[in-house]
């Protein structure tokens, strides 16, 4: 059996990843997760304007 965690920046690359895996035999296991990598807030003199997020999405994938 192999296993592997495949990550993306972007839902649907990792959405293309995995459909591309499944054809090649692998199965996904459990559900998928997000972690936000960066969290950076943009003020104005002290104001708070915005807040910026950047995620990474993964998912492990199975092949017996």
């Amino acid at each position: 059996m192999e296993q592997k965690i495949i990550t993306s920046r972007h839902a649907s690359e990792l959405n293309a990843q995995i459909a591309k895996m499944i054809e090649e035999g692998w199965q996904p296991v459990g559900s998928h997760t997000v972690l936000t990598t960066l969290e950076q807030k943009q003020f104005s003199g002290n104001e708070h304007k915005r807040t910026t997020f950047e995620y990474e999405y993964a998912q492990t994938m199975r092949k017996d």
